[in-house]
């Protein structure tokens, strides 16, 4: 068979271009920005993996509030029970620069995943998570923790179904998913979601590393001249921010999950 493109696949082709976004969404740490190419493209799903303390809800938290700033509606959702309540979710965000009060529960919607966890067990994820979404017609969705999640889904079949079945939602919608978990280097090299994520963000805590400092790394950033250097992370009132020059500041005492 000739390998070369049909004139009507070319034409299929040209119209899958125009329609790429070129509007890259901010992860609301300028530091990060730079270090991924600029910014995550819509229609991508991004893990967001570390151990308890790293920093991940802060991260997926400023993402969220930036992106409310700049006009994109985010979808929330966490696992009751598992997470912090909303009470001490508002408490400990009043701690950073980023959050904005007016925008919680409203640009920034906030979701307890369980009930559409149970749904699933009978459906399938994306069936029960799908008019949430529209509902808020966010152009962001995060969900903390997808390991929590999975684990409450009986199947490992039907949890990987799910995750399959997502990943095409978010491209296809081109909403940008950012899926937190506390996954370790060895569970993303075992894993197989990991091998069709668009994005993979590891981050280090303090106890896990020997200068006693927080860090992250870009595993996989598709599409993306990103670094795969490491760098230092503090946790300070600004939020999320990435070290550059790697000195001896010490964090600013914000709680980091």
């Amino acid at each position: 068979m000739n390998g070369e493109l049909q004139p009507e696949e070319m034409g299929n082709v040209a119209e899958l271009l125009r329609a790429v976004p070129e509007e890259l969404v901010s992860t609301g740490s300028a530091g990060l920005d730079e270090m991924i190419g600029g910014g995550i493209a819509p229609g991508s799903v991004v893990y967001v993996c570390g151990p308890t303390g790293s920093g991940k809800t802060i991260l997926s938290e400023q993402m969220a509030y930036a992106s409310a700033a700049a006009g994109i509606n985010v979808l929330y959702m966490y696992v009751a029970g598992f997470s912090e309540s909303i009470v001490n979710r508002v408490r400990n965000l009043q701690n950073f620069a980023f959050f904005d009060a007016g925008a919680f529960n409203v640009s920034v919607a906030y979701h307890n995943i369980f009930p559409v966890i149970r749904a699933a067990q009978s459906t399938d994820l994306l069936y029960a998570i799908t008019p949430v979404v529209q509902k808020q017609q966010a152009g962001l969705l995060v969900i903390d923790s997808i390991r929590t999640m999975l684990e409450r889904l009986t199947e490992f079949d039907r949890a990987e179904k799910s995750l399959r079945q997502l990943t095409e939602f978010v491209s296809e919608q081109k909403l940008v998913a950012m899926l937190v978990g506390e996954y370790q280097q060895d569970d993303i090299v075992r894993q197989p979601q990991f091998a069709f994520a668009d994005g993979i963000i590891l981050l280090t805590a303090p106890y896990e590393a020997p200068d006693g400092k927080r860090h992250i790394r870009i595993l996989k950033m598709r599409g993306a001249n990103h670094s795969s250097k490491g760098q230092q992370v503090r946790i300070s009132r600004s939020g999320f921010e990435i070290l550059r020059n790697i000195n001896s500041e010490a964090d600013a005492g914000v709680s980091a999950a």
